[in-house]
């Protein structure tokens, strides 16, 4: 199990070498990322995908199970909390995912409470999930959600949600910052 910083009360920083970035954008294989990719394009990542490929693969290494907020993603990697409002009535498999670990009674209150809470902050309700799911198999309770920060901070709407997502599990904010090589 890992020390948890939780949100609102700092980040943990996951380095990165620049240089990889400008390979994983070029789509060159020499990409250290380059197998492991973000597979859908274009991604909806605000600054691109790549900081939450750095950070998913940063807690893989750690031995970490890693799903992300995009339920289209292949091979059951994706899930859906409060995000996705349509997709979350219609029972999709991300959505049904994160019914398993948390329970349907759990997430059916959470997301009236939370889409209450996103209409009155910005109007709808989507959104708000943060951008990874990070458990460990061998051990069920080692598991929290990541905000995956590089150049941006965090929303309103996010400062709406997580105090409720918290409810579930510690939320991290991990920030990509540039290592010297």
């Amino acid at each position: 199990m890992i020390e948890l910083v939780r949100w609102n009360e700092g980040e943990i920083t996951i380095p990165y070498d620049p240089a990889q970035h400008e390979l994983y954008n070029a789509k060159d294989p020499a990409c250290v990322f380059h197998n492991v990719r973000w597979p859908l394009h274009p991604g909806r990542g605000k600054f691109g995908e790549f900081p939450l490929v750095v950070a998913r693969e940063h807690f893989r290494a750690l031995g970490y199970v890693v799903l992300a907020s995009e339920p289209l993603l292949p091979n059951d990697e994706g899930f859906i909390v409060l995000a996705y409002p349509g997709k979350r009535k219609a029972g999709d498999p991300a959505y049904q995912r994160m019914e398993a670990i948390f329970g349907a009674a759990s997430l059916a209150d959470l997301n009236l409470r939370a889409d209450a809470a996103k209409k009155k902050e910005t109007g709808n309700r989507g959104g708000g999930d943060p951008d990874l799911f990070v458990y460990h198999p061998d051990d069920p309770p080692d598991r929290f959600f990541v905000e995956v920060k590089h150049h941006d901070h965090l929303t309103d709407k996010q400062r709406t949600t997580f105090p409720l997502i918290e409810e579930l599990c510690p939320i991290v904010v991990a920030r990509l910052t540039p290592k010297n090589c």
